[in-house]
């Protein structure tokens, strides 16, 4: 039984970006840091079946499913707009009951806190359900495996899961504007805009800018958000960031950092504006760019030329072609067409694109007194929802006295006594 809880503990922390620091295990850590990793590893195991125990008696694991699709189980655009409306009146209803009216408009004194906030929770409450009836096209388009459900608690995690990557940037023209850490095309709900937003483009018209992410720019990064600049290690990316480069001294540079600044040329980072491809793909990967082709360089353009019954044998080299590279061509081939059927197939597209523009527009743009109530807003409107259906299991006073008996009687007393012994061992 410990093996196994030791193994789901260390299951759910390799989980997310969390674990980004263990793909630097080179990295020799203080007894200081490890103490407060293992300390915050054992926290979060904790904290896990805390939530879920809660997420049970909260009614959490009731699906919405039904509430956006027709008979026949498939999408309904009108439900979804109409389920998602219909979530906002309620929790707006209930944050208008018993309050004062403004004598200057006439409304309730909350409906500032409300207009600032509402649009923002719809648009995301839109694209994560509108996303939670496409099963496997996380991974498709990110690459990542990800469990797709369609019940509250999933859309709640998601929901924690963006919060937890919110940071403050600063712009150029001395404003700031909310970001996410990790960049918006990765996060569950927005996945499927570089998909859809532009097909004729292609399918990797993202909402991010490579090289441009906060994770590339902690410069930039104030202390705002729930990821500040002093929690941004350098052993997360095992290199310095473009915006932290320091301007190359005149003269020449040691080979050590030569090696350096390769590396970093193979991101695209290498520079302070944070890309540069046409230099890492000329030096990384071999190729040479017309101002290389020089015969001083003993190279010769007529050395290079094919007979036109032989240029594309020679050119594709087949013979160093082995299985895996047939196979990966065969892979890349059918998610190519796999996309391809994704853009056709997705209905209201069009609501779905204009839906992950307008979160992006208001998230960015929003106060930090609604970032920081964001999670918080989200689940009283869940709960509205399943207590008005009578779900919740913890609205049975029975049911809840019975959970609440077993937790002080078992965990409880256990963390207690754990807790004595160890104060008396200190004495």
């Amino acid at each position: 039984m410990k093996e196994e809880s030791k193994a789901r503990r260390e299951l759910f922390f390799n989980d997310s970006e969390t674990n980004i620091i263990k793909k630097f295990e080179t990295y020799e850590k203080s007894l200081l840091w490890k103490k407060s990793e293992n300390y915050q590893k054992n926290l979060l195991c904790i904290q896990d079946i805390a939530d879920r125990l809660l997420g049970y008696m909260k009614g959490h694991q009731a699906s919405f499913k039904p509430e956006i699709t027709d008979e026949n189980g498939k999408f309904s655009q009108e439900k979804l707009s109409g389920f998602v409306e219909e979530l906002l009146s309620r929790w707006a209803a209930k944050q208008r009951e018993g309050t004062f009216t403004d004598p200057s408009t006439g409304e309730s004194i909350v409906e500032p806190y409300i207009r600032v906030r509402q649009e923002l929770y719809g648009s995301y409450l839109y694209v994560v359900m509108r996303c939670c009836l496409c099963k496997g096209d996380y991974a498709l388009v990110t690459g990542r495996e990800m469990e797709v459900r369609t019940d509250f608690a999933f859309l709640l995690e998601q929901a924690r899961r963006l919060w937890r990557n919110w940071c403050v940037m600063e712009k150029p023209d001395e404003g700031k504007k909310n970001e996410l850490f990790w960049g918006y095309d990765d996060q569950f709900g927005l996945h499927l805009y570089r998909v859809l937003s532009w097909p004729g483009a292609g399918y990797n018209n993202g909402l991010d800018l490579v090289g441009r992410l906060p994770v590339d720019c902690p410069a930039f990064l104030t202390d705002e958000g729930n990821v500040k600049r002093n929690q941004f290690k350098s052993i997360y990316l095992n290199r310095r960031p473009g915006s932290l480069a320091k301007k190359a001294e005149e003269g020449a540079q040691s080979e050590e950092g030569i090696a350096g600044d390769s590396r970093e040329g193979e991101d695209g980072h290498d520079t302070e504006d944070g890309y540069d491809t046409e230099d890492s793909y000329g030096e990384e990967e071999g190729y040479d760019t017309e101002d290389s082709y020089d015969e001083e360089d003993g190279y010769d353009i007529e050395d290079i030329y094919y007979e036109e019954d032989d240029y594309g044998d020679g050119m594709d080299f087949p013979e160093y072609r082995d299985d895996a590279w047939y196979e990966a061509e065969e892979r890349q081939a059918q998610r190519q067409v796999d996309m391809e059927y994704l853009a056709m197939s997705f209905e209201s597209s069009g609501e779905y694109v204009r839906h992950c523009r307008r979160f992006v527009e208001l998230f960015q743009q929003a106060g930090q007194d609604v970032m920081r109530g964001f999670c918080e807003d989200l689940e009283e409107i869940v709960a509205l929802y399943l207590a008005e259906q009578d779900i919740p299991p913890v609205m049975d006073t029975d049911k809840a006295l019975d959970v609440y008996s077993g937790i002080y009687d078992g965990p409880y007393r256990q963390a207690e006594r754990y807790s004595r012994g160890i104060r008396w061992k200190n004495l």
